[in-house]
């Protein structure tokens, strides 16, 4: 039980990462997207595993595009990238191996 919450948790933080991304960026309306989708971590079902892939992935190629986009941006005023590159590399990747934590034998147990 406590090992299934430890691989869901990445993920939850992964959905919240990007609904704070969402409003962050305008889209106060569609931030209940990750939301719902990090509610559908509890439903025990195959498809739920995979939305909760594609959605992943969807969220991991946003934060390249946008850290690519914030590179370029800081790089055309002259100022220094490489923090923003480095923060925006790192929750790539975390979001990335949250969606490799849910398909973890015991969260794909979970997932039947």
């Amino acid at each position: 039980m406590y090992r299934l919450l430890l691989q869901l948790i990445p993920a939850a933080l992964s959905h919240a990462l990007f609904c704070a991304h969402l409003l962050f960026h305008g889209f106060g309306w569609l931030s209940f997207l990750p939301l719902a989708a990090a509610a559908l971590l509890a439903c025990p079902r195959r498809a739920a595993l995979l939305i909760q892939t594609a959605l992943l992935a969807l969220w991991t190629a946003e934060w390249i595009r946008s850290g690519a986009l914030l590179v370029m941006a800081r790089l055309s005023e002259g100022r220094s990238p490489v923090l923003s590159g480095i923060i925006m590399t790192g929750v790539a990747l975390f979001t990335l191996l949250s969606m490799l934590c849910l398909w973890l034998r015991t969260s794909k147990a979970h997932f039947r």
